[in-house]
């Protein structure tokens, strides 16, 4: 297969769970969703210095798993990803997905990656200007649900809202990777989940001692707002991934999420979501010491937007990279401003 040139060497062989002998590396999703949530995390600016793409956490790589088609993915097809995902070493799950039904299998399958350690991160939804229900697996109690910011830092509008918020990232015109060897701009929740999961792989390669508890600590107890108890919207606020990673603050060892009400919800049907893979760091690349994350894409609202790069190549899905964004960096240093979409 191949590879974007910013994402060359960062997706490793993964698993494909719907029988196709694919190895997890071919994004189908219609907008490059995938593709471009790898960007964010795991971009390494290419080949050629001012023209290409450098994520968050460069250093990461990618664990892909596919669990649908496109855009059609079933509950139990996710909870057996995320159960793959965690049986082979994720230790940060990214969901970019969701729907407004608590599935039990999806529950227990949240509830076993949580008891592995595993940090789960979902993207809280992009409904929240047309009825906001909660989404699954973000709502789950214990899981990190991220919300959306836009550009000035305010709450992006189609952001879903709601008591089970967590934190928020950049979720409005990000600027990643696409499947085409180009580039895409786009808004969603699913990119502002890129970010965290980004945050807190850098935490775990960084200190990889600390239980996913302590990890979470750091993520929502060094935000910018630093609110001592989740706001609807901006939960305990905007991310600052410098702050987390330098924190001396680690917290009691157990997830602080759990403490917090979440909502629950028991009506609503059906997926809003596209292809779902696994990120996972490397033991043993620059920073990295078994950080991993999981991650699925939820459709987002693409803005279409395609540049090309030098080298123009097909690509796939990507995660993961360092806290210190590159002078060339087109999107990642957006994060650690922390004014962008949560």
């Amino acid at each position: 297969m191949s590879w974007h040139p910013d994402l060359a060497g960062q997706v490793l062989p993964g698993s494909s769970l719907i029988g196709d002998g694919d190895d997890g590396r071919t994004d189908t999703s219609g907008e490059s969703h995938g593709t471009a949530i790898a960007g964010i995390i795991a971009g390494t600016g290419g080949p050629t210095p001012g023209e290409g793409m450098t994520g968050l956490a460069p250093d990461a790589k990618i664990l892909p798993i596919r669990v649908g088609t496109g855009n059609q993915v079933s509950a139990p097809m996710v909870a057996r990803g995320i159960v793959w995902a965690a049986d082979h070493g994720a230790r940060v799950i990214n969901v970019s997905l969701g729907a407004p039904d608590p599935d039990p299998l999806l529950k227990q399958a949240v509830t076993y990656a949580m008891g592995k350690d595993a940090v789960v991160v979902a993207s809280a939804g992009n409904e929240g200007d047309r009825g906001n229900p909660p989404m699954y697996p973000a709502a789950f109690p214990g899981v990190v649900s991220v919300s959306g910011v836009d550009e000035s830092g305010g709450f992006w509008t189609a952001s879903e809202s709601g008591r089970g918020i967590v934190v928020a990232a950049p979720a409005a015109e990000i600027y990643s990777t696409n499947n085409q060897g180009r580039y895409v701009k786009a808004d969603g929740t699913s990119y502002a989940a890129a970010y965290v999961s980004a945050t807190v792989a850098l935490i775990r390669s960084a200190h990889p001692d600390l239980t996913a508890g302590q990890v979470i600590h750091r993520l929502i107890s060094t935000t910018v707002e630093r609110n001592n108890h989740p706001d609807p919207k901006l939960g305990f606020g905007r991310i600052d991934p410098v702050a987390a990673l330098s924190s001396i603050d680690d917290g009691e060892r157990d997830n602080p999420l759990l403490h917090e009400p979440h909502v629950s919800v028991d009506t609503g049907s059906g997926w809003d979501s596209g292809t779902f893979g696994v990120i996972a760091t490397s033991a043993g690349i620059a920073l990295a010491c078994g950080a991993a994350a999981t991650l699925l894409w939820l459709r987002s609202r693409s803005r279409g937007s395609a540049r090309k790069t030098p080298q123009n190549r097909p690509t796939v899905t990507a995660t993961a990279k360092s806290p210190r964004p590159s002078p060339r960096s087109r999107t990642a240093s957006r994060t650690s401003r922390s004014k962008r979409n949560g």
